[in-house]
């Protein structure tokens, strides 16, 4: 989208830092949009070189706030390097993003290849772990819910079950989350996706009894299986040598 390039350019000149990827994140690259769904748009940057030797404290983040439409966020390329050695489940998916707006050369290979090396499956699981525990407290006893919230918290019990039976790195798509469930069920979420494509964000939806024990029977699998999962304690050399690499 043209509006967007034109942000992230602005933002380079400004702010005068390299753009190095860019993507959307949030429903719209989830794969349940509202049509007044937010564009949520993340991207990595790097400084200079001689920006990262100094010995001041800089601000590792860009916060480009246009209205209430456009979301748009950075985090330094150093920022990005110690959050994947802690397997950021934030920042991974956006290497999994299906809408990429911007990328500088091969970073985006080159990152998911570290992305492999790092990936802790038991960091990526608690996170959706402790969402899904979250989202399933402030639902559990509505009458009504915001789809929006249902397809929060159902995203997050797709994800653990995802890494319940591959420990590997989560696909971020809804659509590619569902293959490890039933047809019945997948039908019902694409009902759900297709109903919420045409509403508003704000719009209440009845709770589907149905629904919701499929999310309690999924939840007791889930609860019985988040040990052992794997850790990973990779040193951090590759990072490093990455780093030295792209700042050059």
């Amino acid at each position: 989208m043209q509006q967007i390039k034109t942000i992230l350019t602005n933002i380079e000149q400004t702010k005068k830092v390299q753009i190095l990827y860019a993507c959307e994140t949030g429903s719209r690259a989830w794969g349940f949009p509202s049509p007044d769904s937010d564009y949520d748009v993340r991207f990595i940057y790097r400084h200079e070189r001689d920006w990262y030797l100094s010995l001041s404290q800089h601000k590792d983040t860009i916060e480009y706030m246009v209205d209430e439409t456009w979301d748009v966020t950075g985090w330094d390329l150093r920022k990005s390097l110690l959050l994947l050695k802690k397997s950021n489940a934030a920042l991974i998916e956006r290497f999994q993003s299906p809408i990429v707006y911007s990328e500088a050369g091969n970073f985006k290979d080159e990152f998911k290849q570290l992305i492999s090396t790092y990936y802790s499956p038991t960091a990526v699981f608690f996170h959706h772990y402790s969402l899904a525990k979250n989202f399933w407290g402030d639902l559990k006893d509505a009458g009504e819910v915001k789809l929006k919230s249902y397809f929060y918290l159902i995203r997050s019990l797709l994800s653990c079950n995802w890494i319940m039976h591959n420990k590997s790195v989560l696909p971020m798509h809804i659509e590619d989350l569902m293959v490890l469930i039933d047809d019945d069920m997948k039908n019902k979420l694409r009902e759900l996706i297709q109903l919420k494509a045409g509403v508003s964000e704000k719009y209440l939806h009845p709770v589907d009894d149905a629904l919701n024990k499929w999310i309690i029977e999924l939840w007791k699998l889930i609860d019985a299986s988040k040990e052992n999962l794997g850790v990973n304690k990779t040193d951090m050399k590759q990072l490093n040598e990455f780093f030295l690499q792209t700042i050059q």
